[in-house]
């Protein structure tokens, strides 16, 4: 599997998920609350919402030179798709590796 750093290197992408991904996480803290008091129309606003971030990041990954691994099962989808939202992304902000490829980004950006 490629790193995750390696199919998050294009600037536009970079801005799309530092927008889709906590939207995502939102999405699904409501989709939790609507639940929990029974309000089926937050709910399905929520999940609503939490599609149109997974659009979003699926236009952001099309900008990319190096596409993300292909999912293998519906398992595989759902496994990477959680763990990528929830641990992996924010990790990636939080270590530093995002600052990295946004400031290598813009430097490929000068040297075109």
């Amino acid at each position: 599997m490629k790193p995750y750093s390696h199919v998050h290197a294009h600037r536009t992408n970079l801005r799309v998920h530092l927008v889709a991904v906590p939207l995502f996480v939102l999405a699904h803290v409501g989709l939790v609350a609507a639940i929990a008091y029974r309000k089926p129309l937050p709910a399905l606003t929520c999940v609503s919402v939490a599609m149109a971030s997974l659009g979003l990041q699926r236009k952001g990954h099309a900008l990319e030179v190096q596409a993300p691994e292909p999912f293998s099962s519906g398992w595989n989808f759902a496994a990477r798709l959680y763990t990528e939202q929830f641990y992996t992304f924010p990790k990636f902000v939080l270590s530093g590796e995002f600052q990295q490829n946004w400031l290598g980004a813009q430097s490929q950006e000068h040297s075109s």
